[in-house]
């Protein structure tokens, strides 16, 4: 059980999102001066094309490469969406960046994968960071980096981790929902609520594994329960550095001067900000209980250990008159002298002196009970 302990607070000590470092001297938005470690080489990421407007029109298309995607003619009608899934190559940056025009500088950024959130304005475009928080196949806890670009009539979202949590948003764009009534901003909206609405199940998660926690440890304050507390508080320091910035995007997006969001879209993100800070209230609640759950688990060692002193304390005073009573008989002096022990002669000296011990031991008990230190 140990060893499985130390691999998974180790794995959460590293942050989760994977990182290419660039080395000294490279120039700024350089693509293809990153270093990159071994367990990071993945294939490039998936390329699904969606484009909408507000009459029904849906088009959808999976691309094997970005070749025949052409830029986005100016159509305040029609949103494209072009959906990125997996982490992208330099190549696939570099082809993207040529058909939207995306600044060198933010494409840098989604190929090093910054872990903290943040908002950039380029020209003719927006470029959002955020940092999407889940528990993987194994239940392991990661970090993946999400990048938006917002234009006038088009949004790219980069979806750095293994599974596309978009899919609800495409769900109600196909059944017509108010998406598809407003332009790109509003659909840049959708997509930051899912990534915010998504730190909820995994806090309810969180919540009752603590909750269970306490139990156990007023219970039974085992080893495991203590690994599972700081492994919990790993977690929650890992989530307070993703979701803490996240508030400060949001609020940043609301004080957009330069009119990339529509008033509407704006009152939306007023409710995104809000499910935001009640994440952080329950992520602050959560670093308390735990560290409050590690002072209980702490105490409650401490009065185990205080319970097993008392336990042998007692067992050793009740037997040191015994010890004394055995060891003053068992001298074995000579019978014959006047000043030797005058039970030794006696028929009935071995009950005696088993009756007094046993006397002795029940007047120790009640004592001890009149003093409630049993």
């Amino acid at each position: 059980m140990q060893a499985p302990f130390k691999t998974r607070l180790s794995y959460l000590r590293r942050h989760a999102i994977g990182t290419r470092h660039v080395r000294p001297g490279t120039a700024p938005g350089s693509l293809g001066a990153a270093t990159t470690d071994a367990a990071a080489v993945t294939p490039p990421a998936r390329l699904l094309l969606m484009r909408y407007d507000a009459h029904g029109l849906v088009e959808e298309q999976a691309l094997a490469t970005l070749d025949a995607l052409a830029a986005p003619a100016a159509d305040a009608a029609r949103v494209t969406w072009l959906h990125l899934q997996g982490r992208p190559d330099a190549a696939q940056l570099q082809a993207l960046g040529e058909r939207f025009g995306l600044h060198p500088l933010a494409l840098e950024d989604v190929l090093h994968r910054e872990a903290r959130a943040k908002v950039e304005e380029f020209d003719g475009q927006q470029f959002v960071v955020l940092s999407q928080v889940h528990r993987d196949a194994s239940g392991d806890f990661c970090t993946d980096q999400v990048g938006f670009f917002l234009g006038a009539d088009y949004v790219i979202s980069i979806n750095q981790g293994p599974e596309d949590v978009f899919g609800p948003v495409r769900e109600r764009i196909r059944a017509g929902s108010k998406v598809r009534a407003h332009g790109a901003d509003y659909l840049l909206y959708a997509l930051i609520d899912v990534i915010v609405d998504g730190a909820f199940a995994l806090l309810e998660e969180l919540g009752d594994r603590l909750e269970a926690l306490e139990d156990e440890i007023l219970d039974d304050p085992n080893r495991e329960a203590r690994n599972q507390i700081h492994c919990a508080k790993r977690e929650l320091v890992q989530m307070r550095r993703a979701w803490w910035p996240q508030r400060e995007v949001i609020a940043a997006l609301m004080r957009d001067e330069e009119h990339w969001l529509s008033d509407t879209t704006r009152l939306y993100l007023r409710d995104c900000y809000d499910h935001c800070v009640i994440v952080i209230d329950f992520v602050e609640t959560y670093r308390e209980m735990t560290s409050s759950l590690l002072d209980t688990y702490l105490s409650a060692v401490t009065q185990r250990m205080n319970d097993i002193m008392k336990a042998l304390t007692i067992i050793a005073t009740i037997f040191l008159p015994l010890t004394f009573i055995t060891g003053l008989y068992g001298m074995n002096f000579d019978t014959s002298s006047p000043w030797n022990l005058p039970e030794l002669h006696w028929r009935y000296g071995y009950p005696y002196v088993l009756g007094v011990m046993s006397g002795v031991v029940i007047g120790m008990v009640i004592y001890f009970r009149r003093k409630r230190w049993l």
